[in-house]
């Protein structure tokens, strides 16, 4: 079976791209500011910017080895689904018809972020969930 990949938000890949690339140099800053007000950290929903910014704090402390991506995949919410299925439940309940999904693979698995366009103001793109 082919795979063509839909268009995506340019602007919503652009932060997605972003957001993985800080995340690979541990920019604690830059990775926190595109984050959602709400975010699911694969279950574990985490709320303020304090309260991100110390969860990824703790995330790069518990996992000191170098970040590498080798491949950054960025799709519609619904293109996601129809080729992998809906995602797990632990995710909660995602908007994946206004969503874009980035897959950022690694030498052995990878990330999953999902990204969602803010209501009050278009165009602003932020990572709500995250799971590996």
């Amino acid at each position: 079976m082919l795979w063509t990949q839909a268009v995506v938000d340019p602007l919503g890949e652009m932060v997605a791209r972003n957001f993985v690339d800080h995340l690979a140099n541990r920019d604690l800053g830059r990775t926190t500011a595109l984050l959602s007000a709400k975010v699911n950290f694969d279950g574990k929903i985490v709320e303020g910017e304090e309260a991100r910014s110390a969860f990824l704090q703790r995330t790069f402390a518990a996992h000191p080895a170098t970040i590498r991506f080798s491949r950054v995949t960025v799709m519609t919410g619904a293109q996601a689904v129809a080729r992998f299925g809906r995602p797990p439940a632990r995710l909660g309940d995602l908007d994946l018809d206004r969503a874009l999904v980035v897959l950022a693979r690694r030498k052995i698995g990878g990330l999953v972020l999902v990204l969602q366009e803010e209501d009050r103001i278009p165009g602003r793109w932020r990572v709500v969930a995250l799971t590996d």
